[in-house]
């Protein structure tokens, strides 16, 4: 479209300059050649000059063919004055071009300073020799030329504001893609942090399962070993040793259920965290004999889900140490939640200890902690239970006017 315009436009204009040239041969006669040679000349300087300001972006060059151009008309109205105003038709063409290629006040103004000088001379010379200026035929031509400016200068801001819709679409597309490619990036980012999440948690799981059922298998198994050796020997002794194996096997099957529940539980991303603690806690519960109690102050929901994996398998520890070694008969559970740390603190009526030794189950747990940037603190003493202190740091994200603030 802005091609085909400015094909329509410099059509127009080089056929404008040929057909107002040609219209000055009825002034002229077989004696006067070089007026002839005049006429013609600046017939083929407008072609020229036309074609070199069309194919050319160099302001030098356009300003040197646009002021040949202004000589050649100023020529046409000097020598030929009984023409009338005819020549002012030509300064309206090219003040369309002048107000179309330059936006240079500077230039504009010496252009029209030197039109202002080109009219007052022809002006003058047509009073000397005719007696009169005809000045209302020079203010209406005046005003084409006004005209022929005005149109110059709205295509001209019409073609830029073309151009910078272009740009600017262009640059929204632009945008547009980096943002799908950004998004798309995004959403695969997640979906690995996703599954990596979940692969750190399972082999974390897989490690407690080896860890805690391993080991009672193996003591499981060297137990059997032992009572098929006694059987015969000690008939008492081997039942105590098979009992322990029955206690072990119990233990076993109590270690897979949980780290099986755990796995379904996380299957189950829509139950609220709350809901699966009590939920374990209660099958704790029910499956030891031993009375679980859990607080909450705060609101559950603004927990981290990068940390309430970590929560759980710290309550499921806890539960479990509390029944299997301190021979307890009730575990409190008490999370306290502000924006700042989520607090929680573990405590059993066990059977307690003046020295705390941490476990293989005491230690995983302060890794946990520690991978977290949390603190963690065992206290305990004889006869008056096992408790554990914790804090985790509630990290949160607030959004504002000038970024994100952590």
């Amino acid at each position: 479209m802005k091609n085909l315009s400015l094909l329509l436009l410099s059509s127009t204009r080089v056929l404008m300059f040929l057909l107002l040239s040609s219209y000055y041969f009825q002034f002229t006669d077989s004696r006067d050649g070089w007026k002839l040679c005049f006429i013609i000349g600046a017939m083929i300087l407008f072609v020229g000059n036309h074609f070199l300001q069309i194919f050319t972006e160099r302001i030098r060059i356009r300003v040197f063919c646009t002021a040949v151009d202004m000589l050649l008309s100023y020529g046409f109205g000097a020598i030929f004055p009984s023409s009338g105003n005819l020549y002012l038709i030509f300064f309206g063409v090219i003040s369309t071009t002048v107000f179309l290629f330059f936006s240079n006040r500077s230039i504009l103004k010496w252009f029209s300073i030197a039109f202002f000088i080109m009219w007052v001379l022809i002006t003058a010379e047509k009073y000397y020799l005719f007696g009169s200026s005809a000045f209302s035929d020079n203010i209406l031509n005046l005003m084409f030329i006004v005209y022929g400016a005005i149109v110059g200068s709205l295509i001209r801001n019409l073609q830029r504001a073309r151009e910078t819709i272009s740009s600017q679409f262009q640059q929204l597309n632009d945008s547009h893609g980096a943002l799908q490619n950004a998004h798309g990036q995004l959403s695969e980012y997640s979906n690995q942090v996703e599954q990596l999440t979940v692969i750190r948690e399972r082999n974390e799981i897989a490690r407690e399962i080896h860890d805690t059922v391993g080991h009672k298998m193996t003591a499981l198994l060297v137990q059997l070993q032992l009572a098929n050796e006694m059987i015969s020997m000690d008939v008492d002794k081997s039942k105590a040793i098979l009992h322990t194996c029955e206690q072990l096997t119990r233990d076993s099957l109590h270690e897979i259920r949980l780290s099986v529940r755990t796995l379904k539980d996380e299957d189950h991303l829509k139950v609220s965290f709350l809901h699966i603690l009590r939920e374990m806690m209660d099958e704790f519960a029910n499956l030891t004999g031993m009375q679980t109690r859990l607080e909450v102050d705060g609101d559950p929901t603004s927990i981290p889900l990068s940390i309430q994996p970590t929560i759980k398998r710290i309550v499921q520890e806890a539960l479990t140490n509390a029944q299997r070694h301190g021979s307890a008969n009730l575990c409190k559970v008490s999370i306290q939640i502000n924006n700042e740390a989520v607090h929680i603190e573990l405590e059993d009526n066990g059977k307690g200890t003046e020295n705390v030794v941490p476990s293989f189950g005491l230690i995983n747990m302060k890794e946990r902690i520690l991978e977290h940037g949390g603190t963690i603190q065992f206290k305990s003493a004889e006869g008056l239970g096992f408790s554990i202190s914790i804090k985790l740091p509630n990290k949160f994200v607030q959004w504002s006017s000038v970024g994100v603030m952590k």
